[in-house]
Order: C-alpha cells, then sequence, then structure tokens
C-alpha cells in the first residue's frame, strides 16, 4: 500500500526533492558568503608570507612577514633587532639568508632584501579600514607554517609613547583590533576580503589576549617610499 502511494506520487517527490536540494544550496551560499571573499583571495598571501628568524644578544627571535615587492620582505624592526643574519623561510619551508635594508624603530617596520626567495608580492590595500571592518592576519609558524587568524578593527588612532627602545616616538598610526594573535605573530600581515595588505600585526595586549595592535598600511606605504635597499648596519638589540 505504502508503495503504491509511493509510485503514484513519484513525480511531486521528485520535485520536491530537488527543491530542497536548491533550498539548502542557496542557505549554504548566502551563510558562506561572508568568508568567501577571503577564501577565494588567499593564493596571494600564501606566496607571500614568511616567517623571520635570527639570534640577537644570545637570544632566539622570530616572527611573521610577507613580500611586499618582489625580493624585498617586510616584518617588524623588533623581530630583527640585534639579529646578525636573518633567515627567511616560506610557508613551504624554504630559507634564505636576508639583508636588512631598512629599519625603523618609530614605526617598528623593518626591510629584508631576499631576491632568491621562493615568495612573490602581495598588494597593499589601495585605501585603508575602518572600525567594524574584518578580515585574517596571515601568520607563518616555523612547525604549523601558514595560519590564518580572523580579526576585527576596533579603531584606528594614532599612538604616541616610546618605541621598544624606550626612546619617544613622533607617533603612528595604528589599528586596534581584536584577534586571538600569539608570540611569534608580530610581523603578519592583516588582509581585507580581496587578499590585499591593510596592515601589520606588532604587538598583542598585556593581559588581554584577544586584542593586538598593528601598524596602518598609511604607515608600511611611507616606510617603502623611503628605502633604497641599501644594506643597513645591524641595529642593537631591543630593550627588555
Amino acid at each position: 500500500m505504502l508503495f503504491d502511494w509511493l509510485k503514484k506520487r513519484r513525480r511531486w517527490l521528485l520535485w520536491l526533492a530537488a527543491l530542497g536540494l536548491l533550498v539548502g544550496w542557496g542557505l549554504t551560499w548566502a551563510l558562506d558568503s561572508p568568508l568567501r571573499p577571503v577564501l577565494a583571495e588567499r593564493d596571494g598571501i600564501r606566496a607571500a608570507a614568511v616567517h623571520v628568524s635570527g639570534m640577537a644578544c644570545g637570544q632566539f627571535t622570530e616572527g611573521s612577514g610577507f613580500m611586499a615587492e618582489p625580493g624585498l620582505v617586510l616584518t617588524n624592526a623588533h623581530v630583527v633587532a640585534g639579529v646578525e643574519q636573518i633567515t627567511v623561510s616560506t610557508a613551504d619551508g624554504e630559507s634564505e639568508v636576508a639583508l636588512l635594508v631598512g629599519f625603523d624603530s618609530d614605526r617598528d617596520i623593518a626591510a629584508l632584501l631576499v631576491p632568491d626567495a621562493a615568495a612573490s608580492p602581495v598588494a597593499l590595500a589601495p585605501v585603508g579600514v575602518r572600525a567594524s571592518d574584518v578580515g585574517d592576519a596571515a601568520t607563518v609558524d616555523s612547525d604549523d607554517g601558514l595560519s590564518f587568524v580572523p580579526f576585527e578593527v576596533t579603531r584606528r588612532i594614532l599612538a604616541t609613547g616610546r618605541d621598544f627602545y624606550a626612546q619617544e616616538t613622533e607617533g603612528r598610526h595604528v589599528l586596534e583590533i581584536r584577534s586571538l594573535l600569539a608570540a611569534g605573530d608580530s610581523g603578519a600581515a592583516l588582509l581585507n576580503f580581496d587578499g590585499e595588505v591593510v596592515g601589520m600585526v606588532f604587538a598583542v595586549a598585556r593581559g588581554r589576549p584577544d586584542e593586538g595592535y598593528a601598524l596602518d598600511r598609511s604607515e608600511i606605504a611611507g616606510f617603502l617610499a623611503e628605502i633604497d635597499n641599501t644594506p643597513a648596519p645591524t641595529p642593537p638589540c631591543r630593550t627588555r
């Protein structure tokens, strides 16, 4: 009896099943849409993100970074301060010794020349971000490789105070972000939904592991305009 009922209504049931599949596909598309632009644009940073490491005054130091121009990697200045031999490793594990060609302790940004690194540049965003904008931080760990950590901008500020040498600074444009970053993530690129760099991580708030700080893309652009790839002397180790 049940078989006869199903047989008579087979066409109707097929249409109902097709409609269910269509609705399910539509809901999946709608719910995933906020993440899709980031997922679709991650290839650029996969080829650009690097791990930076070395020994500074007897202590191992490491951080993340990214290739901003052909053969030119950016990271935080505090990551390479005092390092005589800087090693840059791609997310795939290929390593090369880098040459320091730019160092700005006020901004906390450094440039490394690595002409033979198996990495490709990622573009800076043409405009900055605003409060509530979201994206991913591209971190590179020596063991786990490339990871993506979501972030949300809480505010954009002009930060003043002292640099990591305890010297007074002129001020820099900084992004305060909500993100679960960790030690070693300094230098990681902040990416918008188009896969463009909008900032660079430089610190995690003390006592607040879900709050971090990043250098605004305008400061990164200004630094790039100032350097000329001339080798720079090894700066002193950071103040601990």
